[in-house]
């Protein structure tokens, strides 16, 4: 069993925070790196979300989300409508991420479960030119995976 290897980047001027996950995603190793992400000084809790997920084992539980769901509410609650867009490609992810969309408990926060990288950040309307993204996500993934 693998650990969960996350890395992320923060795009401040685009506000746009971008998430890549390898390995097991278990509750309390996502809010470890959620925690991580929140002490970047270029953190805004008002930022939209990239997630990619493609590359992780769910080992989480639907009592998990809930959990998480509590944690954010509790530290996290924006004033701005904010976009979590999570990438999946395999049923795990798929199930575990419209699970964690239907029970979501912000008001302010919109999340769609996508397949692809490019429908995800088609989705979000970031001011973040296609290649560019594409070039930041790919150069975090291959970090995750080194």
């Amino acid at each position: 069993m693998s650990l969960l290897i996350s890395n992320y980047i923060i795009l401040k001027q685009h506000n746009l925070l971008i998430e890549s996950h390898s390995g097991n995603l278990d509750l309390d190793s996502y809010i470890n790196f959620v925690t991580k992400t929140t002490l970047d000084p270029l953190f805004s809790k008002n930022m939209n979300y990239y997630i990619d997920l493609s590359n992780v084992v769910v080992t989480a539980s639907i009592d998990d989300i809930r959990k998480y769901n509590d944690f954010t509410e509790e530290n996290f609650k924006s004033e701005i409508k904010r976009k979590v867009a999570l990438v999946t490609n395999s049923p795990n992810q798929m199930v575990f991420a419209t699970l964690f969309k239907n029970s979501n408990t912000q008001k302010l926060k919109e999340i769609k479960v996508f397949s692809t990288n490019e429908s995800a950040f088609e989705w979000l309307n970031c001011s973040l030119n296609k290649n560019e993204f594409l070039t930041i996500f790919r150069s975090l993934k291959k970090d995750s995976f080194n």
